[in-house]
């Protein structure tokens, strides 16, 4: 196996850059977030309304600041929600197949704590306990696939951030011509389901090319949440390696605009964003890594 060159941006997702991530210029008006945000009682049931909301999909991408567990309880919810009412569903995550190849190869609940990705100390808080129990949760789901889209080895000799974006874009477009009748959901790092290009270097992100992609034409079906909450912990690197942070964003829009402990809320169609809409909890709490559990 032949070395693979990276060059890939180590910015720190910090509050300040995923509050500057996203457009809220047309949510600035909290009155219409109060009367279009709707309530989650429970994150990990999900009702009728939050279908009638998604329904029309066909890919729906979670983006999260790492080290967290409150996007991934909403994978595992979205799937449930969706294969009780006969949806064909198949999640994404952003874990290289190579290091999950065992479990890949025979899928039992040990090959995924044993899998090198989850068995390896993680350095951005992606292989914590959060994800690793979301993959047990949808294998235990048979009407429910998984695939894993992020690089390989064999993928590239010299990889870059807008590389590494097309790569993870093709893979997805590949799973959804692959059963183009079924729901696609992902869930990976915020800054890759932009659907703008990004504002600090103008660079085209994955979700973009997805929905600049004429031949899947599903501009209009994909729905993009970006996570946002009031106040917690993360497990997150700001510079000196992954560390338990203490967040606070209770005072911003999004948490004062209504008393609701969860909800989603999901800009018009016509208004252009980085995101399609915002999940947020109010509630954050940290996810630790599977390896130091």
């Amino acid at each position: 196996m032949r070395p693979l060159h990276l060059v890939i941006s180590k910015n720190p997702i910090s509050v300040l850059l995923l509050v500057s991530c996203l457009n809220v210029s047309y949510s600035q008006d909290s009155i219409h977030l109060k009367q279009n945000a709707v309530k989650i009682d429970n994150p990990d049931s999900l009702g009728e309304d939050i279908y009638k909301l998604i329904a029309t999909y066909q890919l729906i991408m979670i983006g999260e600041m790492h080290g967290t567990n409150e996007p991934a309880v909403l994978v595992t919810s979205l799937v449930d929600l969706l294969t009780k009412k006969n949806d064909s569903v198949q999640v994404g995550l952003e874990i290289p197949s190579e290091q999950m190849k065992n479990y890949l190869w025979a899928p039992a609940v040990s090959n995924i704590y044993a899998s090198d990705f989850f068995a390896n100390k993680s350095s951005d808080g992606r292989a914590t306990c959060a994800w690793a129990t979301l993959i047990e949760k949808l294998n235990n789901n048979h009407k429910a696939e998984i695939f894993f889209y992020d690089i390989n080895h064999e993928d590239a000799e010299f990889i870059d951030d807008t590389i590494r974006d097309s790569m993870m874009y093709v893979k997805i477009k590949k799973k959804i011509q692959a059963h183009p009748t079924w729901k696609t959901i992902t869930l990976g790092g915020n800054i890759h389901n932009m659907l703008m290009p990004y504002k600090y270097d103008g660079k085209t992100k994955m979700a973009l090319y997805i929905s600049n992609d004429k031949e899947l034409n599903i501009s209009k079906r994909i729905l993009s949440l970006v996570h946002v909450y009031a106040a917690g912990s993360t497990l997150s690197d700001s510079g000196n390696g992954l560390q338990l942070i203490q967040v606070d964003q209770s005072n911003s829009l999004w948490a004062k605009a209504t008393a609701c402990e969860n909800y989603l809320f999901l800009y018009p169609q016509n208004v252009k964003t980085n995101y399609s809409g915002v999940y947020f909890t109010r509630k954050l709490t940290a996810s630790k890594l599977l390896s130091e559990r």
